[in-house]
């Protein structure tokens, strides 16, 4: 949440919940550096494997190539990302329970409308828009669409 009076004001609604909401000064940044995990989920999405599949030395240098586009594109759009997060992120998904789902692979699972747009699509889209390739993440949006539509059309 933006740290300013729109912000602020926002927050104050929910003051006496169990929501916690944090303020920040750079909301880009905190939104990017949230999509860069999230972008890698769909690995999990696409192979219907919980998390443990990132344990996989292959699945997980794919990782590794989704959030690299995803931090480029943040970059380009503005983010202030370390580079660290790349690492990060696999060591977050490696240090996870085997069997954790994450809610783009539990859509799929259930057939419910899925977030890949807003996960990986922007990611293409803004990509395409900066010059910027995305081929990762391109493919995973491409199979997941074609996965979901139940076959080409």
């Amino acid at each position: 949440m933006q740290d300013d009076a729109l912000g602020r004001d926002f927050a104050a609604l929910f003051a006496d919940t169990e929501l916690q909401l944090t303020l920040t000064s750079d909301f880009k940044s905190a939104a990017w550096r949230k999509l860069c995990p999230n972008c890698a989920g769909v690995l999990s999405a696409l192979l219907l494997q919980p998390a443990g599949v990132m344990r996989d030395d292959g699945v997980g240098e794919t990782s590794r190539s989704l959030v690299r586009e995803c931090l480029t594109v943040a970059r380009a759009e503005g983010a202030v990302l370390e580079e660290e997060l790349v690492e990060s992120i696999l060591q977050t998904y490696r240090n996870a329970p085997p069997d954790a789902v994450n809610s783009l692979h539990a859509d799929r699972i259930a057939g419910r409308p899925m977030e890949i747009d807003a996960r990986n699509g922007v990611i293409v889209r803004l990509g395409r828009k900066h010059g910027i390739p995305t081929p990762r993440n391109q493919m995973a949006v491409a199979l997941l669409s074609v996965m979901l539509r139940g076959g080409a059309s």
